[in-house]
């Protein structure tokens, strides 16, 4: 059974249901429901350093986390030193940081990255977007 790894902006989006087709939250509601939807620790941080620079807006970070976590079947991974330096080592189609990282434990969990970033789709990952 595929299982799905959440970019930062696919995590935001499916949250809040924002910027999104009906047809994509019910896909990915579905597959949480099924165990299936992933997140990584590194989301919170990058969701944390756009919170502080003003491009996002949550009141208590760290509330929002708790709900999530206890409100949906949302499962979070945590970076791995291999992971990290595998991400290291991906070729600079990227830039963002955050990002390589994503690309990097999709590719070692085997996980299809959930990202409309064109820049994330010319690695050697499976993306998808709804």
């Amino acid at each position: 059974m595929k299982q799905y790894l959440l970019d930062t902006h696919a995590l935001i989006f499916w949250c809040y249901k924002i910027d999104v087709s009906e047809k994509f939250l019910a896909f990915f509601d579905q597959q949480a429901k099924q165990g299936n939807l992933f997140c990584s620790a590194i989301n919170f941080l990058e969701i944390a350093l756009l919170d502080k620079k003003g491009r996002i807006s949550i009141p208590d970070l760290e509330q929002w986390h708790a709900e999530l976590q206890a409100h949906s079947s949302l499962h979070t991974i945590t970076p791995s030193a291999v992971e990290m330096i595998r991400s290291a080592s991906l070729p600079a189609i990227h830039k963002d940081l955050f990002d390589r990282l994503l690309v990097a434990q999709a590719q070692h969990h085997a996980m299809t990255l959930v990202s409309k970033d064109a820049l994330v789709m010319q690695y050697d990952v499976q993306t998808i977007w709804l």
